[in-house]
């Protein structure tokens, strides 16, 4: 995985639009474009990208190239929805889940029960969310995960599911009832957009954050000499009267004006962020549902485990107040709820 945050996006963008990206190098993207994507983009359709000005025969990107702002237009498009289905020509097993369930899943506090355990199909939604960030300049990225829609959970894994297209099969995405509130199921795709649209801007934000405090000290500095010349002059000259308010109408105006060059920095380096879904893919799995039974004192409820046949693991549970995927959690003491252990360490 390239860890160039410019190429980085760009080989996102590029999958999305059934082309081809490799990186050759941490600096370095080799493309392959669809005919109408290249047409679009007014560049050829086998290209290369680098962010360095010396690497010849390539496209030098920054986040000013007009190239860039291009492939932003592509994310101006926003919502597409697509459906798929996995086939699984094995067999699903539905014994040995007692033992796993006890082994991976701990309640601190409580009791975990096997009760059941039978093949089903789950749906998963891979979301591809595109952003714009303001500041000294712009930059644009896409930030990608899987969500359990039954579960919640995210991120998660779904394995080498989409490795082999002739798996792939069409499925009817008839409007199904969720099983969780639309609204919550949007809150959890927001909150794990929010945290990996962060995480991809940190350093960025970093380096805006020590250029701010590098402007303000300067400037600080600056208009602090002037005004200290100013109460210099008074004292050394022992001003009194018109000669000491004039001077003294100075150091205000300088604190004014100070405070407006103050300003005009902090609008200059705020970070503002704009993001949306970009599209989302709607991807059926074999999966095996196992019921199992949560209590803590007379508190008692069941929940679905998810044994994934393609990563060959039990899928965590999640919190249900920070939503944070959990093995081990905490229950409380009215409806056994699931509760991470940052959140019950925090209600301590």
């Amino acid at each position: 995985m390239i860890s160039d945050p410019i190429l980085s996006t760009l080989e996102k963008i590029v999958s999305l639009h059934d082309g081809i990206a490799e990186p050759s190098s941490e600096q370095t993207l080799n493309v392959l474009l669809t005919e109408n994507i290249a047409k679009l983009l007014s560049i050829p359709e086998e290209v290369t990208f680098t962010t360095r000005a010396d690497i010849p025969n390539s496209f030098f990107v920054t986040y000013h190239s007009e190239v860039l702002n291009k492939f932003s237009e592509l994310l101006a498009s926003r919502g597409q929805i697509t459906a798929l289905g996995v086939k699984f020509d094995g067999y699903l097993k539905t014994t040995g889940f007692e033992k796993l369930v006890q082994e991976k899943l701990i309640p601190e506090n409580g009791l975990i029960r096997f009760v059941e355990a039978k093949p089903e199909i789950t749906r998963y939604i891979l979301c591809n969310v595109a952003y714009t960030a303001n500041a000294d300049e712009k930059r644009i990225g896409l930030v990608s995960f899987i969500i359990n829609e039954l579960t919640g959970v995210t991120p998660v894994e779904i394995g080498d599911a989409l490795f082999w297209e002739s798996d792939r099969i069409s499925v009817d995405n008839e409007q199904l009832p969720l099983p969780i509130p639309f609204e919550e199921l949007s809150r959890l795709i927001e909150n794990q957009s929010t945290k990996l649209i962060k995480n991809a801007l940190e350093n960025w934000y970093a380096k805006l954050t020590r250029a701010k405090a590098r402007d303000e000290e300067r400037l600080k500095a600056y208009y602090g000499t002037i005004s200290s010349e100013i109460r210099s002059k008074i004292e050394s000259k022992h001003l009194e009267g018109e000669e000491l308010e004039k001077e003294l109408a100075r150091i205000e105006a300088t604190s004014k004006e100070l405070e407006r060059k103050l300003f005009d920095i902090q609008e200059r380096y705020a970070l503002s962020v704009e993001a949306s879904l970009y599209s989302a893919m709607v991807i059926y799995l074999p999966t095996v549902h196992i019921q199992c039974t949560l209590q803590r004192k007379k508190a008692k409820r069941t929940v679905t485990v998810i044994w994934n046949q393609f990563t060959k693991i039990i899928e965590p549970l999640r919190c249900e107040i920070s939503g944070e995927p959990v093995y081990h959690f905490y229950l409380d003491d009215k409806e056994a709820k699931i509760i991470s252990p940052t959140i019950w360490g925090s209600k301590a």
